[in-house]
């Protein structure tokens, strides 16, 4: 289903990601053999310092996740599966797979399926009685 250029493409795309992830991990060690003189125990240049490294490996982690998709999207190019939809096997738009090169299902069944884990993820919020409140308007912290 995807020509030639498709599978071009998207070895460039995962080229250059594969590439930057080499870049991040060589700037990592460096960072992580210096690290020592990073930290000067000021409370808010060493947050500085640890927001950044988090900040590093959150990129790493979406890189490496993009890398994944193209790599499995490049393997269903080869295997002629590109283009079709997991779910329903029905043809994904060319305008969907430029956009979103790892797609592997079609809106309709991107849309079900995140209709579903909305409905199944169970809710994080507790539920509170409200505090009694005196006369005066005043909370009752005693009665709780």
């Amino acid at each position: 289903m995807a020509d030639r250029n498709t599978e071009e493409r998207l070895r460039r795309e995962l080229d250059q990601i594969l590439l930057r992830l080499e870049r991040q991990e060589c700037t990592a060690l460096n960072d992580a053999r210096s690290e020592g003189a990073r930290l000067v125990g000021d409370m808010f240049a060493d947050a500085q310092v640890v927001a950044s490294r988090n900040l590093d490996a959150l990129t790493y982690e979406r890189l490496s996740r993009r890398a994944r998709e193209l790599s499995n999207a490049l393997e269903r190019v080869r295997d002629g599966s590109y283009g079709s939809c997991e779910e329903c096997g029905g043809a994904i738009p060319a305008a969907r797979r430029r956009a979103l090169p790892g797609v592997t299902t079609c809106v309709q069944c991107q849309a079900r399926g995140e209709s579903l884990r909305v409905r199944l993820e169970p809710t994080e919020g507790i539920s509170r009685r409200p505090r009694a409140r005196h006369k005066n308007g005043r909370r009752d912290e005693a009665k709780t």
